[in-house]
């Protein structure tokens, strides 16, 4: 990968990335993983929160996501990366998250109480609003990833202007802006980022194919305008 062709603002943290092995559709192995750790390092991160999903088809628990990411630093302190390495999770919005939430079943976070979200591509869950309200009342800040690829917006923004009135922050891809999800994603993440809705960015990467898409959406200059304008928030976990 070329790198610093030009000089970039760096993000130096990523907030979404599904980077341990055999865990859910990300990374397959520990060679995969360190190979992809390696490549953000030479991106500028210093810092990886990896989000495993917790959904239906990828049903782990906090025991499981923690022993995998403790054998993840392991191997990184074995390779002597200068890069740190936690763990939380990309929560699936459905009933069953919800009854977590109300029950007060640990949830893993980050940078204390940020809890990564997503949604059914397909369709807007009706039930959404009430469950942000409810993991707010329980003390947490809830970050909707990816919000540029649902495709039930049908390219509007008002369901996100909603939600950020709501106190959701959100978290675009930078692959969708470097073209990977094709041109509406891409349109979305642009706008969002124009229109100042933005809070966080990730890499939401999963194989090293996304690595050529992620360069090129962070060094595109609508991510670049947002980090010189320090309006992108993922700074304040490192």
């Amino acid at each position: 990968m070329s790198f610093f062709s030009r000089k970039i603002t760096t993000l130096d943290v990523d907030i979404h990335s599904h980077l341990i092995p055999n865990i859910d559709d990300g990374s397959q192995s520990m060679k995969q993983s360190i190979e992809m750790i390696e490549e953000l390092m030479v991106l500028g991160f210093r810092k990886i929160i990896t989000t495993p999903h917790i959904h239906p088809n990828y049903p782990n628990r906090p025991e499981v996501i923690l022993a995998g990411l403790e054998g993840l630093q392991k191997e990184i302190a074995k390779n002597n990366f200068e890069i740190e390495i936690e763990a939380a999770a990309e929560y699936f919005v459905d009933e069953g998250f919800h009854q977590q939430v109300k029950s007060k079943r640990l949830i893993l976070s980050f940078g204390g109480k940020h809890v990564l979200v997503e949604s059914s591509f397909l369709n807007k869950p009706v039930f959404f609003e009430s469950v942000m309200f409810d993991l707010q009342s329980a003390g947490y800040i809830p970050v909707l990833a990816h919000p540029e690829r649902y495709n039930f917006l049908e390219g509007s923004i008002e369901w996100l202007e909603e939600l950020k009135s709501m106190g959701v922050m959100l978290q675009v891809t930078l692959g969708s802006i470097g073209g990977y999800y094709g041109n509406k994603p891409e349109q979305i993440g642009k706008l969002l980022l124009k229109n100042e809705m933005v809070d966080f960015l990730g890499s939401d990467l999963h194989r090293d194919t996304h690595l050529t898409f992620l360069e090129k959406g962070l060094k595109s200059k609508e991510v670049q305008k947002s980090l010189n304008g320090d309006k992108i928030k993922n700074h304040q976990f490192l």
